[in-house]
């Protein structure tokens, strides 16, 4: 992620999303990266959703406001205020609704004494993912995070497709999937030897080195005879990193299946970071291949790397 980096964070009101909001609060935080939380409502404005008399009158007491959804973002506020990312020195800059109806629509930013800043918005929709994908290209971000249930069945890696897949599919930056998200357990970067990955590791590495998060370096060999070429993949990855000024924790060689491996491996981490084919171009996103499985598949948090 460069400097003055942007980083979008899409809740829904699960546990997931908001694990995802706190971890990506402390990146940004660390990165000194402007934070954009996000909540779309799907379907038709004033039907989509509504508010419990006690939400309503908190979202009433926060912004004035109790649009049906907003309820998402005030849990978000206290979370962030909460967690110390955002406190009572913050000045509100400007409360406005979007072109359309009102009730469908809200936008507010916060803003600290040095300038750092936290927007909250809320859109409509009946395509949530075209929204998400639509702020993106607006936006200019650099990181994109969701959040996406621990996967117990085919039924639950189906479901992932119908909005996180086609974010990490289509969008033109990075996206971390939260699943099971736990901070403080480091980044796993997987390298095949490809310049993709390495660029991957590269970025993961400025990224977890300025927020204090160890990287482990993962070569997976398809069998024992092709070790030695995956000690090198690694070897090469860590020279990289020395030459940026980097420092990389560990380096863990793989003899398997790469999906499986890294998915058994991952575990223990906080995030496993992929690199992204832009080869065959974005929308065919490692189809099928390593990267896309490992997403699917995974019961942990993955970064997919632009």
């Amino acid at each position: 992620m460069a400097d003055n980096s942007k980083v979008l964070i899409c809740i829904d009101g699960s546990v997931e999303a908001l694990t995802g909001m706190r971890y990506g609060a402390k990146l940004g935080n660390g990165l000194d990266a402007e934070i954009t939380i996000l909540h779309v409502r799907s379907g038709n404005g004033n039907h989509a959703e509504s508010l419990t008399d006690m939400e309503a009158a908190h979202s009433e007491a926060t912004w004035g406001v109790a649009i049906p959804g907003i309820n998402y973002l005030v849990e978000a506020k206290d979370t962030l205020m909460h967690y110390g990312w955002m406190t009572d020195k913050w000045n509100e800059e400007h409360v406005r609704t979007f072109q359309g109806n009102p009730l469908e629509d809200f936008q507010i930013l916060y803003q600290s004494p040095e300038k750092k800043k936290i927007q909250l918005k809320m859109t409509t929709g009946h395509n949530v993912a075209s929204k998400i994908l639509s702020e993106v290209e607006s936006g200019g971000y650099s990181l994109v995070i969701m959040g996406a249930s621990k996967k117990k069945s085919t039924l639950d890696r189906i479901l992932l497709s119908s909005e996180v897949q086609k974010v990490v599919v289509h969008a033109p930056c990075s996206v971390l999937v939260a699943r099971e998200l736990e901070a403080g357990h480091g980044h796993l970067v997987c390298l095949d030897g490809s310049e993709k990955t390495y660029t991957a590791m590269i970025k993961d590495l400025m990224l977890a080195n300025n927020c204090a998060c160890s990287v482990s370096l993962m070569s997976v060999a398809e069998n024992s005879s092709k070790e030695a070429a995956a000690k090198e993949i690694l070897a090469e990855g860590k020279r990289r990193a020395k030459d940026n000024g980097l420092e990389v924790d560990e380096t863990i060689v793989a003899v398997g299946n790469p999906v499986e491996e890294i998915i058994r491996h991952g575990r223990k981490y906080s995030v496993i970071v992929v690199g992204a084919d832009t080869a065959t171009g974005l929308k065919r996103f490692f189809m099928g291949g390593t990267s896309f499985n490992i997403v699917l598949n995974a019961e942990n948090s993955v970064m997919v790397v632009r």
